[in-house]
């Protein structure tokens, strides 16, 4: 079965127009036989990179910090498809980018 991990940028969440355009395809996912797991970019605590390369030199592929992305990191890894749906008016929303 295919996984299939979607996350919103919209600060409007499911009420915005990208919650709009976003339900009808994991719609169609679904459909077409994938499960799928929707985040929700302002719902999670993720803190911006701070650079100290700690990920790369000490504990490869490891980040230190402590949030939302140690929960992230595993559904992430046994995705197949990643779904990142972001507004158009605005560019990419910082807790998207974080």
């Amino acid at each position: 079965m295919t996984k299939v991990v979607a996350i919103n940028g919209s600060a409007k969440m499911e009420k915005g127009n990208t919650a709009r355009v976003l339900a009808p395809f994991l719609a169609g996912m679904k459909e077409a036989g994938a499960s799928f797991e929707l985040f929700y970019a302002k719902r999670l605590d993720v803190k911006p990179c701070v650079g100290e390369f700690h990920c790369w030199n000490q504990k490869p592929g490891v980040c230190y910090q402590e949030d939302n992305m140690q929960m992230l990191y595993p559904k992430l890894r046994e995705a197949d498809i990643l779904v990142l749906a972001t507004p158009v008016y605005i560019p990419l929303p910082g807790k998207m980018q974080n």
